[in-house]
């Protein structure tokens, strides 16, 4: 019996390893997304390229702030994340987070794009113990929040 649940959670641990995304050589990457990348990004910097399931995902920097798009094999960006600045929310959530979340500040901000439809994941804290992730959307509806 000890046998079958030391190979149960080998085969776990194995198995969670082989989801994750791998880093691939930039000169496997198809030319077309290559192309399509630099044409966009020509001053990005750190630049890796991984094969993430069915597609290609590059994570870069850009003016000093991180980014992750993901290719469809044609070329086409299915899904965008990069840091912005707390300036560069929409109004309608920094009004959201000022009466809402009296006390908060925010931590760091990150932008999601998935097929046109864009969500802000916001990091708040208040003193030391205090954090909340919340997602937004464009509008300033809240969409989700958990405590960290």
């Amino acid at each position: 019996m000890k046998n079958k649940n030391l190979i149960a959670v080998v085969l776990t641990v194995l198995g969670t390893f082989t989801v994750f995304a791998q880093d691939i050589d930039p000169n496997t990457v198809p030319t077309n997304l290559r192309q399509s990348f630099e044409q966009h990004y020509p001053q990005a910097s750190d630049v890796e390229w991984e094969l993430d399931g069915q597609s290609y995902k590059v994570e870069f920097d850009h003016n000093r702030l991180e980014h992750e798009i993901w290719y469809a094999t044609d070329g086409k960006a299915t899904r965008a994340e990069h840091e912005i600045t707390e300036a560069d929310l929409p109004q309608a959530i920094t009004s959201v987070i000022a009466r809402n979340y009296v006390g908060y500040k925010v931590d760091s901000v990150e932008k999601t794009t998935v097929n046109g439809s864009t969500t802000y994941d916001v990091e708040l804290e208040k003193g030391w113990n205090d954090e909340k992730d919340v997602v937004f959307n464009e509008s300033g509806k809240v969409l989700s929040e958990m405590i960290d």
